[in-house]
Parts: C-alpha cells; structure tokens; sequence
C-alpha cells in the first residue's frame, strides 16, 4: 500500500511539474515580444514584379540595416547596408538586373532577420 502511495505522488508531482511548464511557455510566447523594436518589412504591390520596384520598409528608431536579395539560401544581390533613421524608407529596384523566377527580399538587424517572396516576370 506504501508503495502505491508513493507512486501516486511521484505522479502528482509530475503532472504538477508538466502544467506549470506549459503555463510558462504560454506566458513567455503571449506578445510578450516588444514590436516597437522592430524594423517593419511590407510586401511589394505588383505581383509579379517587372520593372522598377519600391521596397519599403518602416525603422523604429535609427537602425542599422542590410537589405538583401536571396536566391534559395544564397545572396544575389546587397542593395544596402547602412543606418537608417526612424521612419518609412524606399528602395528602389529594376527587376532586369535579375533574370526571371523566384526571389526572397529582406532585411537584416542586430535584432532580426524578416524575408518576403516575390517573383520577377519580366
């Protein structure tokens, strides 16, 4: 009887244990991340792209940034990499530097790395 006891309570213990971990994963993963950290990276209007496009992008606050084109995992192509002050930026692009398919864009922080998809059809 002893021995049941104390295997009920070994359970208890870690049943107790499992329920307070998903409490605290659910804490920790609840918009506890502050977004006013964050660079904002919006997608482009035209899809697919041709031609000239803008690039936008919103800083919070003077950041360093690289703007990348990626090939499957591969950089194509840097079209900066400096500071930005705080507020919406536009770069421009011709879509003929690259030939046609599909591409990811994004930037590059200290703090994060934010991709988007697009394909050229020129």
């Amino acid at each position: 009887m002893e021995m049941i006891i104390e295997f009920l309570i070994a359970t208890l213990i870690i049943l107790v244990a499992i329920i307070a971990y998903r409490f605290l994963l659910r804490y920790l993963s609840k918009g506890n991340v502050d977004q006013a950290q964050f660079c904002e990276l919006y997608s482009l209007d035209h899809e697919p792209a041709s031609g000239e496009v803008s690039f936008y992008f919103v800083c919070p606050s003077t950041t360093h940034v690289t703007f990348h084109i990626w090939k499957a995992d591969e950089v194509v192509l840097t079209l900066t990499d400096k500071d930005y002050e705080q507020g919406g930026h536009l770069l421009k692009f011709q879509t003929t530097e690259l030939p046609n398919g599909t591409y990811y864009f994004g930037i590059e922080t200290s703090k994060q790395k934010s991709q988007k998809r697009f394909t050229i059809q020129n």
